[in-house]
This record gives structure tokens, C-alpha cells and sequence, in this order.
């Protein structure tokens, strides 16, 4: 008698034990070794005119190097951001190097920043900021004239 209570005391603790990982199932989670990837860096001029095109070298990598970078966003400071990923470009491999491209519409000093995200879906931090600054094209009266003339050779003639 002593040994079927043992026994049936032993198979109430494996079916209670079985109960428990089952109903628990679901908030046990799989160790996940990935490391979010490092933040871009930026490369590219530091000042110029409003209104002009620059670009700007953003290189990406990842300390879990098998992984690979599948959007890539950068914030120009002015309102604006360009989103590489978005546009059916990419994905990227630790130390590749992505162009954007960007104009300002106003003069002003802005920070770049960046941030990529891997493909376990872990973003990096945000860039350091890059300083930028941009200002007004002068046009000279000069060089309107030149235009001017260049246009229309025959109204005054130099000799």
C-alpha cells in the first residue's frame, strides 16, 4: 500500500509539473542573441549654399555581422527625413555605405542624424548629430548681366 502512494504521489508531481510548462508556454520566450545594430555614420559637406543638391556618405554596420541592415533613416534637421528601405533599396550588409541626397530651402545651421534598423527588427540608437550649415546663394549684379548678355548677344555688342 505504502509503495502505490509513493507512485501515485510521484505521477501527481510529473502531471502538475506538465499542467504548468504547458500553461506557461506561451510567456516562455527563446533567448534571443541579437545585438542592435551600431549607429550610422555620417560623412559629407559641412556647409553650402541653400537650394543646391549634397551628399551626404552614411555607412552602416552591425556587431552581429551575419545580420543584415534593411532600413536606413536620416533626419536632415529641416523637417525633413530620407528613408533608405523604403524605396525598394537595400538591404545592407555590416559596412556598406548608402548616398543621400539633400537640399535646404533656408539658410541656418541643421544636425544630421541617423538611425538603421536590423533585420530582427532591433533599431540603433540615434546618430551623433553632423552640423550643417547652409546660407543664401548672393547673387551679384554683375552676374546678371552676364546673363543677360549671354542670352541675348546681339543687344550690346563689346568690342
Amino acid at each position: 500500500m505504502k509503495n502505490k502512494i509513493i507512485i501515485f504521489f510521484i505521477c501527481g508531481i510529473i502531471l502538475l509539473s506538465t499542467i504548468t510548462i504547458l500553461v506557461n508556454a506561451n510567456s516562455i520566450k527563446i533567448l534571443n542573441y541579437n545585438n542592435p545594430p551600431n549607429s550610422p555614420v555620417i560623412e559629407g559637406p559641412l556647409s553650402g549654399n541653400i537650394r543646391q543638391l549634397y551628399l551626404y556618405n552614411v555607412t552602416v554596420s552591425d556587431p552581429d555581422v551575419d545580420n543584415l541592415i534593411i532600413r536606413i533613416e536620416i533626419n536632415f534637421g529641416d523637417g525633413t527625413t530620407a528613408c533608405g528601405g523604403c524605396d525598394g533599396r537595400g538591404p545592407w550588409e555590416s559596412g556598406d555605405i548608402e548616398i543621400m541626397k539633400h537640399s535646404w530651402l533656408k539658410e541656418g545651421t541643421y544636425e544630421i542624424t541617423g538611425r538603421v534598423l536590423d533585420e530582427h527588427g532591433e533599431w540603433s540608437d540615434w546618430s551623433e548629430p553632423l552640423s550643417v550649415t547652409m546660407v543664401k546663394t548672393k547673387i551679384f549684379f554683375n552676374y546678371i548681366f552676364q546673363k543677360i548678355f549671354f542670352f541675348l548677344p546681339n543687344l550690346y555688342k563689346i568690342i
